[in-house]
């Protein structure tokens, strides 16, 4: 806590970025209850209250999540379910099916300034790049391309295609530490694209979503880019 005390911040706030910065520097277990509200205070010197405000807050950042009985838990998000927000795809038996991804590629390239920017790192910093699809059935349904800082997932560097898991933020936790907490989604209707997994014509239109995916610190840490074609496209949101 210490460290906070030169930032002009409400007491409730140093004690969330102590939290975060907790969960980070431990490389903290989804399955493993964080200290309780007690043993927290004490660590930093505050009241049970200003703990519980500072927890509060990670619930609704959807840091954290509680589970009545068992304690507070780091919350690892479903970003793979959230495609489905754009696309809605059927199997052989007209159901609707959550694509098994695949890794095509991996390679360690130089720094691309457009992806730089994004990842907010320097113009000569390396990356990784992968290529990846989402199948149903056989079929190629999403194409995507992931830039990752070389820096933060070196482990990656001589790890085959078929190393890789189904699902790839988990994935990076595993092997890299790097637990991806949120991300931002764009989307784009484009034309003239032509995508050699999805073995589209120049003439079908796609869609593209841009995801850039960000650590607990809220530092970018992925960069990807996601094509389908329009046809599969279904935007759907929930509001209450």
């Amino acid at each position: 806590m210490d460290n906070f005390d030169k930032f002009k911040m409400p007491r409730y706030e140093q004690v969330r970025w102590y939290i975060q910065s907790l969960l980070v520097d431990n490389k903290w277990d989804t399955d493993t209850a964080l200290p309780t509200e007690q043993e927290l205070a004490a660590t930093c010197e505050v009241s049970v209250g200003t703990v519980r405000k500072a927890v509060e807050k990670l619930v609704e950042d959807g840091v954290l999540v509680k589970q009545q009985g068992r304690g507070t838990f780091l919350k690892q998000p479903n970003f793979e379910n959230s495609l489905s927000r754009f696309f809605k795809f059927r199997d052989k038996e007209v159901s609707y099916v959550t694509p098994t991804g695949i890794i095509k590629s991996v390679a360690s390239i130089d720094a691309i300034e457009s992806v730089n920017q994004k990842l907010q790192l320097k113009k000569n910093q390396p990356l990784l790049y992968i290529e990846r699809v989402r199948m149903v059935d056989d079929k190629v349904i999403l194409s995507e391309r992931i830039w990752l800082p070389r820096h933060l997932f070196r482990a990656f560097i001589n790890m085959a295609p078929s190393d890789f898991g189904n699902l790839l933020y988990p994935f990076y936790y595993q092997q890299c530490g790097q637990f991806v907490s949120s991300a931002t989604e764009t989307l784009f209707f484009v034309k003239n694209h032509v995508d050699e997994y999805l073995n589209n014509a120049a003439t079908d239109n796609l869609v593209k979503v841009c995801r850039v995916a960000r650590n607990l610190k809220g530092e970018p840490i992925e960069y990807r880019e996601s094509y389908g074609l329009a046809d599969s496209f279904s935007y759907e949101i929930d509001i209450s």
